[in-house]
């Protein structure tokens, strides 16, 4: 059987192109290097070397050989990343920090997944919106800080963190059953100027009055609350119109609301937020938990990978 560790001395002597390189990189002497070429090549039974100039170049077995050795050497540095990973994963822990949709809509599931491939990963949970969780990533309080944005706002490119997409959120604009819009042919926001409105975070109040100012009024809000059942149900007792997130609404579903289809209305990106570089095995997982939760299907989503753009 043809010896590995002599393999990879043959492999720096066809990189370097000399015993004597080879052995300044290697910190062996050049009659060792040359002692281990010569034995690997009868092991082998052929040459592996000819001399070339004031070097060597390998024969073509030697090449062979060389190919051969990267290959296995390639498998052995892959082998040993995964059972790394797998003794990460038997006491790793996270700590996550998530806005409240999130928390219900995505991280139950992601959570229960996780638990399933490696139980002996610990997480704790942290309830923020997304400011005050981008602030405990920068402080290296969290690991993972779930976070999302509106299309208009300013990008805010940071190199130090990376952003994994997780899911486009469709805004959905909620009216009581009996109201005119709820059946209308071609139901348009700016139909709702004068209408008394319920909204939820400040992020999402500034998102609303973006879209009805852009529509052609200043919404009335008279009700702020973070409580989406509350909003709800202020809309079916015909109290407010509103607009909710499609991942709220797939928590709680009101009885008596009617969704009219407004495009105007928008959407927001939700993503998960990390430092740049070599990741924790548990926090990978959870990545990958997180991605195929939010992108249901076979196989579930692809970690698509950026540099953070937006707080």
């Amino acid at each position: 059987m043809l010896d590995l560790h002599r393999g990879r001395i043959l492999r720096e002597v066809a990189r370097l192109g000399s015993m004597t390189a080879a052995a300044r990189s290697l910190a062996y002497t050049q009659p060792a290097v040359s002692h281990h070429i010569a034995r690997l090549e009868a092991e082998a039974g052929t040459p592996l070397v000819v001399r070339h100039g004031r070097g060597v170049r390998l024969t073509e077995a030697g090449r062979v050989l060389v190919e051969h050795v990267e290959d296995v050497m390639a498998r052995t540095a892959d082998a040993e990343e995964r059972i790394a990973a797998i003794a990460g994963l038997r006491a790793g822990r996270v700590r996550i920090a998530v806005f409240p949709t999130a928390a219900g809509g995505l991280l139950p599931d992601a959570l229960a997944g996780l638990r399933a491939r490696a139980p002996g990963v610990s997480v704790t949970l942290t309830d923020a919106e997304p400011p005050e969780a981008l602030a405990a990533l920068r402080a290296g309080d969290t690991d993972v800080a779930v976070v999302f944005r509106y299309p208009y706002m300013p990008p805010d490119t940071d190199s130090r963190f990376r952003e994994i997409v997780l899911r486009e959120d469709p805004i959905r604009l909620l009216v009581p059953a009996g109201h005119p819009l709820a059946s209308a042919r071609r139901p348009r926001l700016g139909d709702l100027a004068g209408q008394t409105w319920a909204s939820g975070c400040s992020r999402c109040r500034d998102h609303l009055r973006w879209a009805c100012e852009k529509a052609g009024f200043t919404p009335d809000i008279a009700f702020a609350t973070e409580d989406h059942v509350a909003i709800q149900r202020l809309v079916a007792r015909g109290l407010a119109v509103t607009t909710l997130p499609e991942m709220a609404l797939g928590l709680h579903a009101e009885p008596g609301v009617a969704r009219p289809g407004v495009p105007e209305v928008g959407r927001r990106r939700i993503a998960a937020v990390v430092p740049a570089g070599p990741r924790p095995p548990a926090v990978a997982a959870l990545l990958e938990e997180l991605t195929a939760v939010a992108a249901p299907g076979p196989g579930g989503g692809d970690l698509q990978e950026r540099a953070i753009v937006g707080a």
